[in-house]
């Protein structure tokens, strides 16, 4: 059965997100990546890669659940500089030798050998992109038609044994299963879910804007 998380459980560490130093560049985390960082069972004696790693919080909570080593990786090297701040500020320098730091994008995820790689990818579908705000649209850039288009990519890619990625629910991920699984993953499962406030751009596909998000996990054949 999947993990049901609580408002106060996202608020933790949504809340912890927004304390993180984050330079002008850097993406502060969203309830999406505070879902994944709240969903994060133990990892102890696991290495664990924070696929595009921004501020650091899915680090930080791995680094937390007893990860033995986590790789934070993305392509913006003011991302990884403050990562590595907020992980010596919050947990110490003897968790900062716990944390390699790796330049790279999702396609070079070959090399990071692990246990588990955790993604908040980007999952708005390509319709929804003109009411995103100009100044942070390439962030939210690459989910395709159908929003799974950067999940693909790191699915193509990525060399841990277990992924977890976030999906809103509205996306429909079980009827694009069979082409993100192809012969290296089995069928995935929801392992953490909640009930989430969305940016007014989903607002095209939930009205309301407070959709369920889960949490997948994708294990490899």
């Amino acid at each position: 059965m999947p993990l049901v998380l609580s408002p106060s459980d996202i608020d933790y560490w949504f809340n912890l997100g927004q304390s993180l130093t984050a330079g002008p560049r850097v993406h502060r985390p969203s309830p999406f990546s505070a879902l994944l960082a709240a969903g994060m069972r133990s990892t102890a004696g696991e290495v664990v890669v924070d696929a595009g790693c921004g501020a650091g919080l899915v680090t930080v909570a791995a680094l937390m659940s007893g990860a033995d080593h986590v790789i934070a990786q993305d392509f913006d090297p003011d991302c990884l500089t403050d990562t590595a701040a907020n992980v010596e500020r919050l947990l110490g320098r003897g968790a900062r030798t716990r944390l390699t730091l790796w330049e790279a994008d999702w396609r070079q995820l070959g090399p990071m050998r692990a246990d588990l790689l955790a993604v908040n990818p980007p999952q708005r579908p390509t319709a929804l992109l003109p009411d995103v705000s100009a100044d942070v649209r390439h962030l939210h850039e690459g989910g395709g038609d159908d929003g799974f288009d950067a999940l693909r990519l790191v699915l193509a890619h990525a060399a841990a044994g277990r992924v977890h990625t976030t999906a809103a629910a509205v996306l429909d991920l079980p009827a694009a299963q069979d082409g993100l699984c192809g012969t290296t993953w089995h069928r995935p499962s929801i392992v953490a879910q909640a009930e989430l406030p969305l940016d007014r751009a989903w607002q095209l596909l939930v009205p309301g804007l407070v959709g369920r998000v889960d949490v997948w996990q994708f294990v490899r054949r």
